[in-house]
C-alpha cells in the first residue's frame, strides 16, 4: 500500500504564536511521525547525530530524548562523522527506518523505536555517490521511491526506484525532477544566490503525484517552497501556477525545507525551518502552519499563522 504519512491530532491542541526566544526548539530540516498518541521531532541540530523530541500536542516538546545521548541516532552507529542532516522517518511494519544524509551521502538506518537507537547493519552509504536530502514515498502497488539531491552544476532533484526491502536504488531507473529555473522565485535576485532546489516531498492525492521542494540559497530571505505535479512518480513534472507556496511567510525569512503532516481528520499541516531573524540565519526556528486543498489539479494553499515549536 502507499506509504501515506498520517499524523492523529488532538482536537485541543492550541497554537501560541511567535513564543519568547529561549524556549524555542531550534531544528532546521524539521520532520514529525505520530505514532501511538505521540509526535516524534527529528531534524538537523547536531554534531553527533539526529536529535529527536517528543509531544502530545504538537506545541510543547520534551527532549531531546533519543536513546543516546538524546540522540535518536549516534555517529558511532552509523557511517561517517559529521554533518548529519535532514532525516525522515517511517514506521513500516513493526520497524522505525531513518533517511538521512550524513558527509553529504544519502544513509538508511533501522530500530524497534522512534527514539532509537537507530543503527546502521552495515556502515555504509546507500549510494556511491554524493547527495543529501533523501526522501522516500511507497506506491499503492508497494513500489519504492528515493527522492534526492543531486550535485549537477548545483543542487538538482533526482528519483529512482528502490528495492522492497529498501536497501538498494535502481541507478538505471534514474529521473531527473526539478532543476531551478532562471528568472523565476526559484532563482531570486536576493543575495547570496544559488542554483538550488532541495528538500523534496511527495504526496500522492486521488491519482496525481505531489512533488514540494525548496529553492535558493539556505541563507538567503527568499528561500521558499514550491509544489510541481505529475501522473506518474517519475514526472514529468508540471509545475503550480501559484508558486511559491511558501515565501517569508508571516514575516519570518529563509522558510523552507518542509515536510508535511496529514491529519487522521483530513487536515493538513507544514513544518519547516527560518531564519533566526533577519539579521541572523542560525539557529534556525522550527514552525508549523495550517494548510488547506484546493481543487485538482492544484495542490496545497499556506494559511496565515506560524506558530514556533516550544520547549515544555
Amino acid at each position: 500500500m502507499a506509504l501515506y504519512i498520517c499524523f492523529i491530532m488532538s482536537p485541543a491542541v492550541a497554537f501560541a504564536q511567535k513564543q519568547p526566544s529561549g524556549k524555542n526548539i531550534f531544528v532546521a530540516d524539521p520532520f514529525i511521525l505520530e505514532d501511538k498518541g505521540v509526535y516524534y521531532l527529528y531534524g538537523t541540530s547536531s554534531k553527533d547525530g539526529i536529535v529527536v523530541w517528543r509531544s502530545t500536542d504538537l506545541v510543547s516538546w520534551d527532549g531531546p530524548c533519543g536513546a543516546t545521548n538524546g540522540l535518536a541516532l549516534h555517529k558511532k552507529d552509523s557511517w561517517g562523522e559529521r554533518h548529519f542532516w535532514a532525516p525522515e522517518v517511517y514506521k513500516i511494519n513493526d520497524k522505525y527506518v531513518m533517511t538521512y544524509s550524513v558527509e553529504m551521502h544519502i544513509a538508511l538506518a533501522e530500530s524497534s523505536s522512534p527514539l532509537g537507537p537507530f543503527v546502521q547493519a552495515e556502515k555504509k552509504p546507500l549510494l556511491k555517490e554524493k547527495g543529501i536530502d533523501s526522501h522516500i514515498f511507497i506506491d499503492a502497488d508497494g513500489t519504492p521511491y528515493l527522492y534526492w539531491v543531486r550535485f549537477q552544476g548545483g543542487n538538482v532533484i533526482h528519483t529512482a526506484r528502490m528495492s522492497r526491502d529498501l536497501k538498494s536504488v535502481d541507478m538505471r531507473t534514474v529521473r531527473r525532477c526539478i532543476t531551478a529555473r532562471q528568472d523565476t522565485w526559484e532563482r531570486s535576485d536576493t543575495q547570496p544566490r544559488a542554483n538550488v532546489a532541495e528538500g523534496p516531498f511527495v504526496i500522492k492525492r486521488g491519482q496525481k503525484y505531489y512533488l514540494s521542494y525548496s529553492c535558493n540559497n539556505y541563507k538567503s530571505p527568499d528561500y521558499a517552497v514550491g509544489w510541481a505535479v505529475a501522473d506518474k512518480p517519475g514526472g514529468p513534472w508540471l509545475r503550480g501556477k501559484d508558486n511559491p507556496m511558501l515565501l517569508r511567510h508571516d514575516g519570518y525569512t529563509g522558510t523552507g525545507h518542509h515536510a508535511f503532516l496529514q491529519t487522521s481528520s483530513g487536515k493538513l499541516y507544514i513544518v519547516y525551518h527560518a531564519h533566526d531573524s533577519e539579521k541572523n540565519i542560525s539557529p534556525r526556528r522550527t514552525l508549523i502552519a495550517e494548510c488547506h486543498w484546493d481543487p485538482p489539479p492544484g495542490f496545497a494553499s499556506v494559511l496565515p499563522g506560524s506558530f514556533e515549536l516550544i520547549k515544555k
